[in-house]
């Protein structure tokens, strides 16, 4: 007679919910969440420059972690935000050095809010265990005023208020006290696929090189002793073959 096993029901991790550029640091805090959560990446198209290049990335990545990603598209919003160099085509994305014009220039008002609002709505829906954001501090702190310690205490009193009667997610961001090259020293112990992300705010077939996210991500990688996978403007590299021209 054959006896009957009984086996373990499969333990089913929870659902976390990523916001995710495709950049180095949402696809870093990616694969943090991997290890203990299923991936609901989550991006967003409202009309930024690099938005074709950075999606492309954001695809890319998440085929490799083998996640379920989705993008929210609010493409009437970008030409409503003029004067910022990422969604108004009038104005000249800065390059090299981070002045407060040039800090300013990059600045898109409000929009770690907005992202983080309909990331929240869908964790809400999904009933996800967690919304997380990559955002992380420079040697100078926190220079956006929606990515400072005191906002997301405040954000998280807002939707707890605005969740009652529906699931409340928690709002996580686990990098907010780590650097720029913290994240990538990080990102190489979880072999997170860094070279896949997508942080230049140009849309090019490679990074510039010289605008202030690209000179962010170089340092980064420089200060954190790793080789830098990303190929820039004008260097060869044997997995590019289709360099922008100056």
């Amino acid at each position: 007679m054959r006896s009957e096993m009984s086996s373990a029901p499969e333990v089913v991790p929870p659902p976390a919910v990523v916001v995710f550029s495709g950049g180095l640091d949402s696809t870093v805090l990616a694969a943090h969440y991997r290890a203990t959560h299923r991936l609901l990446l989550i991006s967003f198209d409202y009309g930024q420059r690099n938005g074709p290049r950075e999606l492309a990335a954001a695809r890319e990545v998440a085929a490799h972690l083998e996640a379920e990603h989705h993008t929210i598209t609010v493409t009437g919003l970008g030409p409503l935000l003029t004067g910022c160099s990422l969604t108004d085509r009038a104005q000249d994305v800065p390059t090299l050095v981070p002045t407060g014009a040039a800090l300013r220039s990059i600045a898109i008002p409000n929009r770690n809010a907005f992202i983080a609002d309909m990331a929240v709505a869908v964790a809400m829906a999904r009933r996800a265990d967690v919304v997380a954001l990559g955002i992380h501090r420079t040697p100078e702190g926190h220079p956006m005023p929606d990515g400072r310690p005191d906002f997301f205490d405040a954000y998280r009193e807002m939707i707890r208020l605005g969740a009652r009667g529906f699931h409340l997610p928690r709002v996580e961001t686990p990098f907010l006290g780590m650097l720029k090259e913290d994240v990538v020293a990080y990102g190489l112990r979880l072999d997170a696929p860094m070279g896949k992300s997508w942080t230049c705010y140009l849309d090019g077939p490679v990074h510039c090189g010289v605008c202030l996210a690209c000179v962010s991500r170089r340092d980064a990688f420089s200060l954190a002793g790793a080789p830098d996978p990303t190929v820039y403007e004008g260097e060869v590299s044997d997995d590019a073959s289709d360099l922008r021209t100056a």
